[in-house]
Parts: structure tokens; sequence; C-alpha cells
């Protein structure tokens, strides 16, 4: 069933977080839906959360808190490094993710790789208070391609990358992302990260797929060591969940994040003289690195190393 007809028929939209789990959303109108090559595509709005990017049946992301999430994702492993030059974005089509990594000073190029040029071109018409004409930027270049086949070209041919962001949906049962968690292919993206590189990556939510998440990080950990690899987590409201992300680092170790003066000095310093953080400072930094006991000792116990022949998935 396609969007259109499923928001017909219902106000109500129901989000299964797990096969027993779910949240239950007012749908006041849909905006646009569409089915691309790879996905189904729904703009909508919500009652309290104003438009809301859903695929697959999965909320992307909203107006109303989209900003904790796309600083969440980037804004660690930007000033982790410091003065990245050359950023690779894996996914991240609302644009929200560019238009982050195109506050820093120092960036001369990011590349965006994203599958499908439908949710790019529904982006650029529909999610303007996302990308925030980031699209149009002279350092923004964006590919259309498969990011398993661009990280591989560029691994063969030696590219390289200061900060690799990988915002990309969750490894869904038989989905086109799925490969995109396996240990191949952060094999890969080790090789185009940058010496002081990082890499940083969605990874589902702590709270509802803590076995996800730790499975993401434990092979995260295995290529880049586990030392240098680090799990932090944020609340999203529209997400109604524990957001979990996991970042990798050739360089300082993530932890330098959680000193005061490094990461006001890194802000202050980084970001251009126009842009501002909304989410990010020092405090939440603290929060987020601050994963609850509970949450840390299941991701320390739990998870497997992901592989091509048998890769992690969301339950189904």
């Amino acid at each position: 069933m396609g969007s259109q007809e499923f928001f017909s028929r219902w106000s109500w939209f129901i989000e299964w977080m797990t096969p027993s789990r779910a949240t239950l959303k007012w749908v006041k109108r849909v905006i646009f839906s569409a089915r691309s090559e790879y996905q189904d595509i729904a703009l909508v709005e919500v009652d309290g959360e104003g438009k809301v990017l859903i695929i697959d049946g999965k909320t992307q992301s909203s107006l109303a808190d989209e900003y904790i999430y796309h600083e969440a994702l980037v804004h660690p492993a930007m000033l982790l490094h410091g003065s990245p030059r050359r950023v690779l974005i894996l996914g991240g089509g609302e644009g929200a993710t560019l238009r982050e990594v195109l506050k820093y000073r120092s960036v001369e190029e990011v590349v965006m790789v994203d599958i499908d040029k439908v949710m790019v071109e529904i982006a650029k018409n529909y999610l303007k208070e996302w990308h925030q004409g980031s699209f149009d930027d002279p350092r923004a270049r964006v590919v259309i391609e498969d990011a398993w086949n661009y990280v591989e070209r560029s691994a063969r041919e030696g590219d390289t990358y200061d900060v690799v962001i990988a915002d990309l949906v969750d490894p869904e049962p038989g989905g086109p992302a799925t490969r995109l968690y396996t240990k191949e292919f952060y094999d890969m993206v080790y090789k185009i990260v940058a010496k002081r590189g990082v890499f940083v990556t969605q990874a589902t939510s702590i709270s509802y797929t803590v076995e996800v998440h730790a499975s993401i990080r434990k092979t995260i950990g295995s290529v880049f060591g586990s030392h240098a690899t680090i799990s932090y987590g944020v609340y999203v409201p529209s997400f109604d969940s524990y957001w979990g992300f996991v970042m990798a680092s050739k360089g300082e170790n993530p932890l330098k994040l959680l000193e005061k003066e490094f990461l006001e000095t890194r802000i202050e310093r980084a970001l251009k003289g126009d842009s501002r953080l909304r989410f990010i400072d020092y405090h939440s930094m603290l929060h987020m690195f601050s994963i609850p006991k509970p949450y840390r000792e299941q991701i320390e116990r739990m998870g497997r190393i992901s592989t091509l022949e048998s890769p992690v998935e969301m339950p189904a």
C-alpha cells in the first residue's frame, strides 16, 4: 500500500518501533507522497511536530526537532577533527546534514552521496526549512549513487576525507542500507578516512533496539579499534526514542569533547561567524556522551559483528 492510500484512509499514523511496540501520531494532512525506485516517501503535517518526513513507514525527521538529530550527528565528529576540509555525507537526502557541515569555515568541499534522486528532488522542493539553500552552496556536490559503490571506488582510488558522516536509513531486513552496516563496508570506510579523520554514523534507537546499536558499535570497533570507537545518544521527541550514534576517530580521543575548554574553543574557532548551534553546547555534549548505566551495560554485553553473510537487521 502506497503512502497516499495509507494516509487517505487513516488520520492516525502508527509507527512500529519493534514488533511489539509502536507510537501513534495524528496526521492533520498529507503534503506529498510518492514511491521512488527504492522507497515509499511521504511528507505529512503532524499535530505538534509540523512537517514530518516519513520513509517506508519510519519517521526520518520533523520540522519541530530535526535540528536535535542533525546537530547530534554532525557536530561531535566535525568538532573532534577541528578543521575538516573535505567531508563525505552518505545518505542525508533532506539536506539538513549538509546544512550543518557547511557551517564550518574550514570546509572546502562536501560530497553528498544519496541513492535516491527522487528523495533529493523532494527535499529541494518541499524541505526548504531543512536544507536552507545548502544544495546551492558552491562547496557542495550531490552525487546520485549507491553509497557502497561510491565508497568502494574511493577506497580503490585512494581518495580520502577528513570526516565521513553516514546519515542512512536503518538496516531494515532486505533493505537497501543493510550492507552499509557491515564489517566489509566499514573496512572500505576506514580506507577513505584521512589521517586524523573521523567517522560517524546514526546507529538506531538505544532504547528500542539496543542490540542493533551494540552490533553497529562492535562492528565499527572491530575496524577502527574499540579504544577509538564510542557510542553516544540523545532523545529525539519525534522519534519518541533515545537515539544512538557511533563515532570512531583516527585522531583525537572522542572523550576530548568532554573537556569544556577544548570543546568551547573548537566551537568558537571552527564555525563561521554567521553560524549558530541550537542544540550543541558543552552541557548537551556531556549529556549525549553520558549514556545511562543500564543501556551502557547492555551495549557492552550485547551485539555481534555484522557481516555481509550475516548482517545485523532491525527486528521484523
